[in-house]
């Protein structure tokens, strides 16, 4: 078994500073050191990592493939670490606060709410990890975010989940769709329809699936895209039909898009918040937890689901 490495603090400073300006100068001047005194602690770094991390050889100076792994992962840490003392030595002055968020429910709902936090905690830090399904599952077993503003499906045990609203399930297709001018859609239309899907792993991609084996209908794959943004454009320019939660469609929807409500089975996905149980929020934490179940469950206009047809503009003539 190789005994455990030295953990060296001044020497990742020291790195990240030389990193980051590319100067032994102005990295002494940051931290305060003389530059033997820099050098020094560099060059303990690298007799732990047993590599070089840097090539004095150039100007500016370059990191080597060893310290360019290192850089983002030694910035993260010591970031991470400043934080937990500054917590430690006042908590109730900058909290960082980490939130696993799905890219369609963060832009549709986390901005107002951020700006109403940032004037109760004037000094907190909020990263939001915006991230598929499956990766926010495995960030909140890893304890890795203090919640999670995610839909809600197959959570482990250890997460606990408050359900704020559920959200329907559109068609999303060009205007000029044989099926845009409907009131409903049901799966069974979908039979021969070109479709661009979510990828595999994605619980869309699941209770998609699962409405479609209800419905026996085998879906027509044409395209597999990771992002609900790309569906929607691919649906815009004709490649395929593609079923999308009501909080994935742009709002507006742009000239030549229409989004009609899907049916038989009517299918729905429920969104809401997780948290790992054993984990222990700070009060930013928990104040920014509490203002959006508050804001979500009030049912405001972000929030309510979409009805009917969306829009039947047709589409701008080529060019």
């Amino acid at each position: 078994m190789a005994p455990p490495m030295y953990l060296d603090l001044p020497g990742l400073e020291a790195f990240i500073a030389v990193a980051e300006l590319g100067s032994f100068r102005r990295a002494a001047s940051r931290l305060g050191l003389s530059q033997p005194a820099l050098t020094r602690r560099l060059q303990r770094l690298e007799a732990v990592a047993g590599t070089e991390l840097l090539d004095r050889r150039t100007q500016p100076i370059r990191l080597t493939a060893a310290g360019t792994a290192l850089l983002p992962e030694a910035q993260d840490a010591i970031g991470r670490l400043r934080a937990a003392m500054r917590r430690a030595v006042d908590p109730d002055r900058g909290q960082r606060v980490e939130i696993g968020c799905l890219p369609t429910l963060a832009v549709r709902h986390l901005g107002p709410l951020l700006v109403a936090h940032r004037q109760r905690w004037p000094e907190a830090e909020v990263v939001v990890h915006e991230s598929s399904a499956t990766e926010i599952r495995a960030m909140l077993d890893a304890n890795r975010v203090d919640f999670a503003l995610a839909a809600i499906g197959a959570e482990r045990w250890n997460v606990e989940r408050i359900p704020l609203f559920e959200e329907p399930f559109f068609l999303v297709m060009r205007a000029d769709h044989r099926l845009a001018r409907r009131d409903s859609v049901a799966w069974s239309d979908l039979r021969g329809e070109p479709a661009v899907s979510t990828h595999t792993p994605s619980e869309n991609r699941r209770l998609v699936e699962a409405a479609l084996t209800e419905a026996r209908v085998n879906a027509d794959w044409r395209v597999e895209v990771r992002h609900l943004a790309t569906a929607v454009a691919m649906a815009a320019a004709g490649v395929g039909v593609t079923p999308l939660p009501a909080s994935a469609l742009p709002e507006p929807l742009p000239p030549g898009l229409a989004a009609v409500r899907l049916v038989r089975p009517a299918l729905t996905r429920r969104v809401g918040l997780l948290t790992p149980r054993e984990r222990q929020l700070s009060p930013s934490a928990r104040q920014l937890m509490a203002e959006i179940a508050a804001r979500l469950r009030r049912g405001g206009e972000e929030a309510k689901p979409l009805k009917g047809r969306r829009s039947l503009r047709p589409a701008a003539p080529p060019r």
